[in-house]
């Protein structure tokens, strides 16, 4: 994985313990980080206006609950802008609800120094970061999102074709992981969110629903990959 040795990062938390202590942190291990720091939503918002960040660490608590309501309209104002959720739950609905309000990645504040620092380099180079909280869902990702023919111009990764093209095939998770090279758990979520985005149940009805659509784009457009990094 690239090592980033300069960016910028603005971490939105409502304790001030947590955020001193990782701007500690950070300071530590990546000393040429330019790291600032928030407290509410709106001095969140007020930063970015005038101070663009290449990532956002973004407390769940302070964004508020239940749901990601204020994660969407930070997401609608700031479209481009990488955000990563900072969470006490690991709650498999609680992630898949921050993920689909376009979340770039999740990660629990019991995890690592080590484990953190590889989550933002992973959400960095354009991939989807999961906890391991997320392995498993795929028959409970039910969550209705945009419509398929959106879907294909815009939200299937290429990992995500490739998966659904083994899926189309009738593999197995075990089979496809093995086909892929990837963890049976990296699998699941990628099932997930497959599932979560066309708005299906299952394999038979997500097939139903991009069978026929496929056809007419060979390759989609990259929109980076989920992963699940968060095992050991």
């Amino acid at each position: 994985m690239e090592h980033y040795d300069e960016i910028s990062v603005l971490i939105a938390d409502r304790a001030t313990l947590v955020r001193h202590g990782l701007l500690g942190l950070l300071k530590e291990r990546r000393p040429r980080w330019s790291c600032a720091e928030a407290s509410v939503l709106e001095e969140a918002m007020a930063h970015l206006r005038v101070e663009p960040v290449d990532l956002v660490l973004l407390d769940l608590q302070f964004v508020g609950m239940p749901g990601a309501t204020n994660l969407r309209l930070l997401r609608e104002l700031f479209p481009n802008q990488k955000i990563v959720i900072l969470s006490d739950s690991a709650q498999r609905a609680t992630i898949l609800d921050c993920l689909s309000a376009g979340a770039n990645g999740y990660i629990l504040k019991s995890t690592s120094v080590d484990q953190l620092l590889r989550a933002i380099e992973t959400v960095l180079s354009g991939d989807v970061f999961a906890p391991a909280a997320l392995t498993g869902v795929a028959q409970s990702a039910a969550i209705v999102g945009e419509p398929a023919a959106s879907l294909l111009l815009t939200h299937f990764t290429d990992r995500q074709v490739e998966v659904f093209h083994l899926l189309s095939e009738g593999c197995a998770t075990k089979t496809i992981a093995r086909r892929l090279g990837l963890a049976v758990g990296t699998v699941k979520v990628h099932l997930a969110a497959i599932y979560r985005v066309l708005g299906a149940h299952n394999r038979v009805e997500a097939i139903a629903k991009v069978r026929g659509r496929l056809a007419h784009r060979t390759r989609m457009p990259a929109a980076g990959t989920l992963v699940n990094e968060l095992c050991d």
